[in-house]
């Protein structure tokens, strides 16, 4: 069967409403939540360097999921507009986070209501397989930018064919390209993980010990690792004013 993106991720998210839906399911629970408390903390350095507070900004969560990063920027005093093409997702957070917004939608599909001060694609966009609605999601999100907002998205930003059906990475040029003709000027890249969140071999067995794991990856992030093609990486682009 052909990815269903609709209902490939509602199916995830009513099997698993928590960090497993939107990470890895067939790890615990526990390795899930190293693999988020380590996003977190490479958003928060992002953020940082960024001269980005979340305070009291708009902030659009493309892909809200199961609403970790949500839960994120509400907790940091942010404005927050979730939107997914779940309608478990939406559903769930809408009861969970009554002082959010949220909104079912493919971004692919058409332009996004109002502007933002910050648009948050973490994990999101190399799940769009098809070339076109990618670039079409892309623009979209470009364009949902205010003056001096940020972009934050997710990706290897290296070609890597053979990835899963759901998985389709794109090299950074691509990138450049698209948000190049929305007057967005891409920044630096952070990588999210060494260890954690990829196949490991012969050490599988370490995924057993996600705190291990959770420990070794801000040792060697901080000594500089994960800029090998296999690591996932933040990249921040910024809207020209």
């Amino acid at each position: 069967m052909s990815y269903q993106p609709r209902e490939f991720w509602d199916r995830r998210l009513s099997e698993h409403f928590d960090l497993r839906g939107t990470g890895e399911t067939g790890l615990s629970l526990a390795y899930n939540r190293a693999c988020y408390r380590l996003r977190g903390r490479v958003l928060e350095r992002a953020l940082r360097e960024a001269g980005m507070d979340p305070a009291n900004r708009s902030v659009l969560d493309v892909g809200c999921g199961s609403g970790f990063f949500t839960a994120y920027f509400l907790g940091r005093g942010a404005r927050v507009t979730g939107i997914d093409i779940a309608p478990t997702s939406v559903e769930r957070l809408r009861a969970r986070h009554p002082e959010a917004r949220f909104v079912l939608a493919d971004v692919s599909e058409g332009p996004l209501e109002g502007r933002f001060d910050l648009v948050n694609a973490f994990d999101v966009l190399y799940h769009i397989v098809d070339d076109a609605r990618w670039e079409a999601a892309l623009r979209h999100l470009a364009r949902a930018l205010n003056p001096g907002g940020l972009l934050l998205v997710t990706d290897t930003f290296a070609e890597r064919p053979g990835s899963q059906p759901h998985n389709r990475m794109r090299a950074l040029a691509r990138y450049r390209a698209v948000l190049d003709a929305e007057a967005v000027e891409p920044g630096d890249l952070y990588p999210t993980h060494v260890l954690l969140n990829r196949e490991l071999g012969a050490l599988r067995f370490l995924n057993r010990l996600p705190s291990l794991l959770l420990a070794l990856d801000r040792a060697l992030l901080g000594l500089g690792f994960g800029t090998d093609p296999a690591v996932s990486k933040l990249l921040v682009a910024r809207r020209r004013t």
